[in-house]
């Protein structure tokens, strides 16, 4: 879910960056207002829908930045694996993992260096974005 801030503000706080293909559904202000007037209901059931939705993306966070460095990192890690495919995740750059799990670019760095000389992670690519997760319960155990 982006830009529910526009239902109470003229802009947007934040940016979004895709890091696999999406498919995007829009619906106009003017579409929700309308349903608003001619459909309670649907409205309130969407705006339900949507509360949800930010309450799970608050509750994400909030894991991101529980516990040690080495949980930090592991907790992005397995949050992160392909929903059709558990055994990959697509990763952030160091620097924004950091920015993320309040944590500097070198001790990301070192935690993901780390799995992956303990065989809970193989990289996919030169970049070190994409991994395949071969021991989950490393990552969990090692958090």
């Amino acid at each position: 879910m982006v830009g529910l801030e526009a239902l109470a503000n003229d802009r947007y706080d934040s940016d979004a960056i895709a890091l696999t293909p999406v498919s995007v559904c829009r619906i106009p202000l003017e579409v929700i207002e309308k349903l608003s007037a001619s459909s309670p209901r649907i409205h309130a059931q969407l705006m339900q829908k949507w509360q949800r939705a930010l309450k799970e993306a608050d509750d994400w966070l909030a894991d991101m930045n529980f516990g040690v460095a080495r949980q930090r990192v592991g907790n992005l890690i397995l949050k992160m694996r392909n929903p059709t495919n558990h055994d990959v995740s697509m990763v952030f750059s160091r620097e924004d993992m950091g920015a993320m799990l309040d944590l500097k670019l070198e001790t990301v760095s070192r935690e993901v260096s780390r799995l992956v000389r303990m065989g809970a992670i193989i990289p996919l690519d030169k970049q070190g974005r994409i991994y395949k997760v071969v021991h989950p319960e490393l990552i969990q155990g090692s958090a």
